[in-house]
């Protein structure tokens, strides 16, 4: 037994030292600074960590900003391109012109009788083949009238050596009056296809452009009559031949033209009849839209209404889109076309800084041309037509003629359309203001009820979430905040005046009235209407006080808020209405 309590004391003699030099060792000032160094090591790993993460953020954007520079560079190299295409082309353009300024002025000092200048002695001239009788028989056959044309043509000294026979001829043609014809060929064209479909431009003024045009007068001249036609040909110079090569081809050209817009204005023509059929508001804006997108050839197309009320333009439909849109007036290209009333033709919407690509965004959409036009009611702009992305190329100036007309068209449809929505508005103001009647009727044996149903139908009758009655017999009573029945002795706010002054006031800020009372009158910014309620014999029984919707233009300047001349009207039968019910209500309360 002493044994093994010897052994047990051994054992935990052992252990305790152990734990204490453990614990000398875990207290000595070494480990403590292997422990500050891991906490360092720990700290800087971290701080690496977040500098990698750095380093990779950074590096994706530099590969996306050196993606837009590589962007940029190869839009710069396709510009340069461009541009010396055009510079080319423009060198072209200059050289064709001097070439053909002198080529003309050679054939005036010929026909004037004056020899040409030195430096166009080469130019190679046609000579008429009936002065030739010393070289080509009357009798000859038509393979060598064109051998001799060609030699002719091609050999500058048979130019030279039978430059007297054409002096004689030139003398014989002005003695005919086929000179006119070269004065014709140096008239300008000034006539475009486009001008026909300009609205603003007259009938008179159109046919003076088209009469002194260039290629019409020339044509004219040219198929005056056969004999002419032949002589004119047969005498012409190569040069000028050339000439009038290029005025055929833009006949040719107008022709097609002129057929392509026959066709288009048969579109506009259908589209219109389509619109006329539209009585709704929401139909002749979707039919005017569709007509747009069709005539035009565009991708999409709007159409917007200017509310001059509230300074705003707004469209319940735009082809390819759900959503109400909504400018204020200058905003916007289609705000800024409202405002000044002019077309605008844009090319590339994201370079005109007027352009909103905030619809762009929402839409999900990539706008690149743009065709805007008012639709104008004399010096009064109702709306707006804008066509989005032209099919096949830029919107041309066919394309600007086109929609005006498109606009005046829908001037009208957009007309017969609000009217029948302005009547159907009044139709159901009527019918709002008889059904109050009956509702009225049934609750004047209760004053509270009564107030509190006038209100709830004066908010349904005027479309808004504020409106407030009164009564008043000697004491003002109306509906506190809690909805319970609230008296007092004096006229207080804009109501006590109005029953005080027994006439309808219009306030655009009720904030800013100085006899504004938040215990009566309806706390608004907005602007307010409060009318007297007077009976059948002219005395006052109350008032009632709403807000005016459409008077809300007028925030922002000082006058006085306007009022819609229906609206007026409704509020005047319902207040006939509720005068009746009040007086009724009192006259049972007194019995």
């Amino acid at each position: 037994m002493h044994k093994q309590l010897e052994l047990n004391v051994l054992e935990n003699s052992k252990k305790f030292k152990i734990k204490t030099e453990r614990s000398t060792q875990i207290a000595s000032p070494n480990n403590k600074d292997i422990d500050g160094q891991e906490d360092i090591v720990k700290k800087l790993s971290d701080s690496h960590k977040l500098q990698q993460k750095e380093i990779d953020k950074l590096q994706v954007t530099i590969e996306n900003k050196e993606d837009q520079i590589r962007k940029l560079s190869d839009l710069v190299k396709l510009q340069q391109k461009e541009i010396d295409r055009l510079t080319h082309i423009n060198e072209y353009l200059v050289q064709a012109n001097q070439a053909k300024l002198s080529i003309l002025r050679d054939e005036r000092q010929l026909n004037q009788g004056s020899k040409p200048n030195q430096k166009f002695k080469s130019h190679k001239s046609l000579l008429p083949i009936d002065k030739k009788s010393n070289k080509i028989s009357e009798d000859g056959n038509t393979q060598s009238v064109k051998l001799f044309r060609r030699q002719t043509f091609r050999n500058p000294t048979l130019v030279r050596f039978h430059q007297e026979d054409v002096d004689a001829f030139k003398s014989d043609r002005n003695a005919s009056g086929a000179s006119n014809f070269y004065d014709i060929l140096q008239q300008e064209d000034c006539f475009r296809t486009n001008a026909i479909l300009n609205i603003q431009l007259s009938d008179e003024d159109a046919t003076t452009q088209y009469n002194v045009d260039g290629t019409v007068s020339l044509m004219k001249a040219l198929l005056e009559s056969e004999e002419n036609f032949c002589e004119i040909i047969q005498s012409i110079s190569a040069q000028k031949l050339s000439f009038l090569y290029d005025k055929f081809k833009r006949v040719m050209s107008d022709h097609q033209q002129l057929f392509i817009l026959v066709l288009r204005l048969k579109k506009i023509v259908t589209g219109a009849l389509q619109m006329n059929s539209s009585v709704l508001l929401d139909d002749a804006l979707q039919t005017i839209i569709d007509q747009c997108v069709d005539c035009l050839e565009c991708d999409r197309a709007s159409c917007f209404i200017v509310d001059q009320a509230k300074k705003e333009l707004w469209t319940r439909v735009a082809k390819g889109t759900q959503t109400t849109i909504r400018l204020q007036i200058g905003q916007g290209l289609a705000g800024f076309v409202a405002q000044n009333r002019i077309i605008l033709n844009i090319e590339d919407a994201y370079r005109d800084q007027r352009f909103n690509t905030q619809q762009d965004v929402k839409n999900n959409y990539k706008t690149k041309t743009v065709l805007v036009s008012p639709i104008l009611d004399g010096d009064k702009c109702m709306g707006v037509l804008q066509c989005v992305n032209k099919s096949n190329g830029y919107f041309t100036k066919d394309d600007e003629a086109l929609l005006q007309i498109m606009g005046e068209f829908s001037k009208s449809v957009l007309k017969n359309a609000m009217n029948h929505d302005a009547q159907m508005l009044i139709q159901n103001k009527l019918r709002h203001i008889i059904k109050t009647g009956i509702v009225l009727q049934s609750k004047q044996h209760n004053l509270i009820e009564l107030i509190l149903s006038s209100e709830e139908r004066l908010r349904s009758l005027m479309n808004v979430d504020l409106a407030k009655v009164v009564y008043y017999n000697q004491v003002l009573s109306h509906i506190d905040r809690e909805g319970k029945l609230s008296q007092t002795d004096t006229l207080l706010g804009i109501m006590g005046l109005c029953i005080k002054d027994q006439q309808l006031m219009a306030v655009s800020n009720c904030y800013t009235s100085p006899i504004f009372n938040p215990n009566i009158d309806i706390e608004t910014n907005m602007p307010i209407i409060c009318m007297p309620l007077k009976t059948q014999n002219h005395q006052i029984i109350g008032a009632i006080q709403v807000i005016n919707v459409k008077g809300i233009g007028n925030i922002s300047s000082n006058s006085e808020a306007k009022i819609n001349s229906i609206d007026l009207d409704m509020l005047e039968l319902f207040c006939q209405q509720c005068s009746q019910c009040l007086q009724q209500c009192k006259q049972s309360t007194q019995q």
